[in-house]
């Protein structure tokens, strides 16, 4: 991150503290928009968000659906001291399961022909603004560059190479590892403090509103619910209304109809179902 905008963010978190905005009231915390809350939610901007309305990046519930999302499932296998050996072959399992998924069986929409021509880990979500051709074409090098940082070894670099990769044993053994460092690390030292926050996004329909996770800390939103925090810090990325899903990217470029986008929606906003995989 560039000095300039550290520079902004910090200006603008501290005047959110100025004007009093700084913290969520009672009822904000219970999902409900008051006056203000806008203000507190503003993009690029922290906040401490409790994880009652959490959701995960796949789009389940933090308190009452997480042992649905792989990572959370992981996450409570590895809290329970299972086996690295044991951890591998339960992943394993939803790795050989979601090789065979489209992106049309990921957001469990059949009949949307678009989707099913592409591969789950290629789907993009009706608000986000990448078009799925370009995730596409794109994710196998973001996934490289991702996994090496992480230890991940890759054999050849070629795309095929790359793809095969994603759903190998050697990656589930890497997913492992992380989040069991991880776990155990935050388990024995707490949460060690990191300038560089969390993302999240959020949901606002009508007078409600819930988030979800966006880019980086996903593992440990997972850990931090697993242990029992109330409360997730985190910066805002953006804010997605209901209202306005007829403008919505891969609404507007016919990649998924006003029902299907709402589909979506709402099942994030219950925290009801998975619409991501693992990849």
């Amino acid at each position: 991150m560039s000095t300039i905008k550290k520079a902004i963010l910090i200006a603008l978190d501290l005047l959110k503290e100025i004007l009093f905005l700084g913290k969520l009231n009672q009822k904000e915390q219970q999902g409900i928009i008051l006056l203000f809350t806008k203000f507190r939610l503003l993009p690029n901007t922290k906040v401490l968000v409790p994880f009652n309305l959490g959701r995960s990046v796949r789009g389940v519930s933090y308190d009452k659906n997480i042992m649905l999302d792989p990572a959370g499932r992981l996450c409570y296998e590895i809290s329970k001291g299972l086996s690295n050996e044991k951890l591998c072959k339960n992943l394993s399992r939803t790795f050989d399961n979601e090789k065979q998924f489209s992106a049309s069986d990921i957001v469990h929409i059949d009949s949307n022909n678009i989707l099913k021509s592409y591969p789950a880990w290629a789907i993009v979500m009706p608000w986000e603004k990448l078009n799925i051709e370009d995730m596409y074409e794109k994710y196998p090098e973001i996934f490289y560059k991702n996994r090496s940082s992480r230890g991940l070894a890759f054999e050849n670099t070629d795309r095929l190479s790359i793809i095969k990769t994603m759903y190998s044993l050697k990656f589930v053994e890497n997913r492992v590892n992380q989040m069991k460092d991880l776990y155990e690390s935050i388990n024995s030292n707490g949460l060690i403090k990191d300038t560089n926050l969390p993302k999240i996004n959020i949901l606002i329909k009508e007078n409600e509103w819930r988030w979800f996770m966006g880019d980086g800390g996903n593992h440990r939103s997972y850990i931090l619910s697993f242990l029992e925090y109330k409360f997730f810090k985190a910066r805002v990325s953006s804010i997605i209304y209901k209202k306005n899903i007829q403008d919505w990217h891969n609404v507007k470029n016919g990649t998924y109809t006003i029902d299907e986008a709402e589909l979506i929606f709402e099942s994030y906003f219950e925290g009801s179902k998975v619409f991501r995989g693992m990849v």
